[in-house]
């Protein structure tokens, strides 16, 4: 009989090594329930987001090649689908952080932890993180405003000062990492949230900027050799298309039938490895919870009171 595998529980200090083999532990004891829901949610996503990410590249080059005499009307085209394309990846990154979320949550919650769940017993907490990260999509996008516009004034005074002023963005920016684990997990409003992130980010920055870091060149490797398929031949009809001796097998119904396939591939599984840092920064969220309030030592406390001491 296989001896299970220990809980591993969000609200703990961890070393870094122990951040890194905690995410890839929970993935590998949860795999097949992380993938099964993934296809459900994601393959159908993916299928639509491979027409808007085709429709994009096409516009993309188009735009490239007519750089020289480029004009309102030839860069609609590629604004409208990278905006669409945006959308796309927007609506991925809301469903895959709720979903995780909502998993890890559950992990904790139940005996049985991820064994035999179903999508009833994830959509009263999926839907409510779908809503909070529209609320964090809103106020991100206000605080990207407004670090842009202090950057835009700070050139208008001194170029060398927009330079400092983006530098200091550039470091300030694992302050605000933090902030999903936080509002998804914590029924807090999200004001509170992004002060909770930034005192948690502000004392455990390295170890936030370590655990991104290894988790986006891991995530970028694999995601490239996944892409590299459907990007080179995108590539090379885009450079024959400009071309009047365009190869005709590129015009064809199964290149094109290929090529769409590879591009859902590639949007899938971009997909589901944005799990891999989801879950990084929510363990870094439960060390940094652990070892600045102490979450572990008042659970403890609270759940010893609690007991029938003869």
């Amino acid at each position: 009989m296989n001896q299970e595998r220990p809980l591993i529980k969000l609200y703990r200090t961890r070393t870094f090594s122990e951040k890194m083999s905690d995410t890839f532990d929970f993935v590998r004891e949860n795999w097949r329930t992380l993938l099964k829901f993934m296809i459900y949610l994601m393959l159908p996503l993916a299928l639509v987001q491979t027409f808007a990410m085709n429709n994009f590249m096409t516009a993309h080059m188009s735009f490239t090649n007519a750089i020289d005499s480029a004009n309102l009307e030839t860069m609609m085209p590629w604004l409208s689908s990278m905006s669409v394309t945006m959308l796309f990846y927007f609506i991925a990154m809301i469903l895959v952080n709720a979903l995780t979320y909502t998993m890890m949550q559950l992990y904790e919650q139940r005996q049985e932890r991820l064994q035999g769940i179903t999508y009833a017993d994830l959509q009263p907490s999926f839907m409510g993180m779908c809503g909070r990260q529209i609320v964090l999509l809103v106020t991100g996008f206000i605080l990207m405003l407004m670090f842009a516009l202090v950057i835009f004034l700070l050139t208008v005074v001194n170029p060398i000062l927009s330079f400092v002023g983006a530098v200091v963005v550039f470091l300030l920016l694992p302050l605000f990492m933090l902030v999903y684990p936080v509002y998804l997990f914590e029924k807090i409003g999200v004001i509170s949230a992004y002060a909770k992130s930034i005192r948690l980010g502000w004392k455990t920055w390295a170890g936030v900027v370590a655990v991104v870091i290894v988790l986006y060149i891991i995530i970028a490797i694999i995601q490239s050799v996944v892409s590299t398929p459907w990007y080179l031949m995108v590539t090379l009809k885009s450079i024959f298309a400009t071309q009047s001796s365009e190869p005709s097998f590129m015009s064809s119904f199964a290149y094109t039938a290929i090529q769409y396939v590879l591009g859902v591939v590639s949007n899938f599984c971009g997909n589901c490895l944005m799990t891999l840092l989801i879950i990084g920064l929510a363990y870094q969220y439960g060390h940094a919870c652990d070892k600045v309030d102490g979450v572990t030592v008042d659970r403890d406390i609270e759940n010893f009171e609690t007991l029938n001491v003869e």
